[in-house]
């Protein structure tokens, strides 16, 4: 879950682009930051966001403005897998086999 400082001002709270994670069906949530921005106004639209089917999840989250980023170890840490590209409604995941 990706938060927003409200539906008029799609931006992320004090300007610290985070995603929550729960392991509770939502009764407590974890703060998820280590490899994003420390301040930056990103937005992960509702369709932004996607995992895949591995043991250790793969986590994707697109930005309002064009930031791609993932995690390998099911939100723990993250990077940037691409910049630069336009507006990200949608992610979608899958696991290819060889």
């Amino acid at each position: 879950m990706v938060l927003e400082e409200s539906d008029e001002y799609r931006m992320s709270v004090d300007g610290r682009f985070a995603v929550w994670r729960s392991r509770d069906a939502g009764e407590s949530w974890q703060r998820l930051t280590d490899g994003l921005p420390e301040r930056a106004h990103l937005v992960a639209l509702r369709d932004a966001m996607a995992t895949d089917s591995l043991d250790q999840a793969g986590i994707y989250v697109g930005t309002n403005t064009g930031q791609l980023f993932y995690s390998r170890d099911a939100g723990d840490s993250w990077e940037l897998l691409a910049d630069y590209l336009p507006g990200i409604l949608s992610v979608e995941a899958a696991v290819v086999s060889s």
